[in-house]
């Protein structure tokens, strides 16, 4: 025993060296999306008509956008930060609208240690809501980033920010006209460079195929860190009858799941995001599949795939891997990617799972789940217009 004892005494310097060696193994490149960020990204939103809640009418979204004093700085009572947002709509793949996906931009000023919350209609929330147009879609994502008084993107990694998304109003049973159905996610943040000061302009690099101005999603020097585009996520499998499969055969439900690319040109053709789809069941069954979709997308799970139901998989729940994502260049459209010989483009997502009637198309309840990712980066070129 005493032998023993001396041997773990003498080995523990020598793990104590090397276990750093083995836990540091994250990419200095990347966004860490759990601490505040000089951007924000906000995976959907539903641009539709405010719904009845309890004998009040309150929006089917509900952006809150906050800021924190960034970690190192010291900052001024009563300060604000300037935020260029753009609602970012999905592209129709045809060739009438020239595979455009649609963009709105607008700022907001939101206090240190503050926030500012506004729907996705259009609509004020109250007095305290700032002025915002509505999106040119019914749904979609809404990206923002720190801006100076000259509407030049800056380093101020303090954005956090949330979600709450409210389903329709039920059209039968006990809550016929009412809203039941409520959400929320929180949004995902990237950070500047860390070797810039605070305030610091990002640096101005230009979109080789429209001229324009972008903002560099890559973790080099000047520009922001770098996000992925590979995930991880838990899936419950649709059920929409009853009987059959796994217990309990009369829980209805489906699951959808909420994919966007950072890699978009705002109001200019863009190519198509191609994203191979792994679903495994419970016991480790694989169905693979993909999905393609122009900057943004929610799309249900049997749609994808008409064997992604419970019935089929023999259990109720299971994991789906989603990419590598990749463009493709097609029918001559000017967006070439980040690199000339690398195709893979940035994905983000949700999953997000809606509960109760078929009468009611399950939209009774819902759930969002955020997504795991690879920890792989990837080079992002993001493109607004105007800038």
């Amino acid at each position: 025993m005493k032998s023993s004892v001396k041997w773990a005494l003498l080995l523990m310097p020598a793990l104590a060296l090397a276990m750093p060696a083995f836990a540091d193994t994250h990419d200095p490149r990347l966004a860490d999306t759990d601490e505040p960020g000089s951007v924000i990204v906000y995976p959907k939103f539903i641009n539709m008509p405010a719904v009845s809640v309890d004998g009040a009418l309150l929006p089917r979204t509900e952006i809150e956008l906050g800021s924190v004093c960034p970690a190192g700085v010291i900052c001024s009572e009563g300060q604000k930060v300037k935020v260029r947002l753009h609602w970012v709509c999905p592209g129709d793949q045809s060739v009438a609208t020239k595979f455009v996906c649609k963009e709105t931009d607008f700022d907001v000023f939101v206090p240190v240690n503050g926030k500012v919350a506004f729907s996705a209609d259009g609509s004020p929330l109250n007095s305290a809501s700032p002025r915002v147009p509505a999106p040119q879609c019914k749904n979609g994502y809404l990206i923002g980033w720190a801006i100076d008084m000259q509407d030049r993107p800056i380093k101020f990694d303090g954005l956090i920010g949330d979600a709450v998304l409210r389903g329709p109003e039920l059209g039968s049973g006990p809550s016929a006209g009412l809203s039941t159905q409520v959400a929320a996610y929180t949004a995902i943040t990237i950070q500047a460079d860390p070797g810039l000061a605070n305030n610091a302009l990002i640096a101005a690099d230009i979109d080789p195929a429209t001229g324009s101005a972008d903002l560099r999603f890559d973790g080099t020097p000047g520009h922001y860190q770098a996000v992925t585009g590979k995930l991880y996520g838990d899936v419950k499998y649709d059920r929409t009858t009853a009987g059959g499969g796994p217990s309990p055969v009369n829980a209805l439900s489906t699951t959808s799941l909420v994919m966007l690319t950072l890699d978009v040109r705002s109001n200019r053709p863009n190519n198509p995001v191609f994203v191979p789809l792994q679903f495994y069941n419970e016991t480790n069954f694989l169905t693979s599949s993909s999905w393609e979709f122009l900057c943004w997308t929610q799309v249900q799970l049997s749609k994808i795939n008409t064997n992604l139901t419970q019935v089929f998989q023999g259990s109720r729940k299971g994991v789906v891997i989603a990419g590598p994502a990749e463009k493709d260049q097609f029918i001559g459209i000017n967006d070439p990617p980040y690199s000339s010989n690398d195709p893979h483009v940035t994905l983000l997502g949700l999953v997000q799972t809606y509960e109760g009637t078929a009468a009611n198309n399950f939209m009774e309840r819902s759930y969002i789940f955020s997504m795991y990712n690879d920890s792989k980066p990837v080079r992002t070129r993001f493109v607004p217009f105007p800038f």
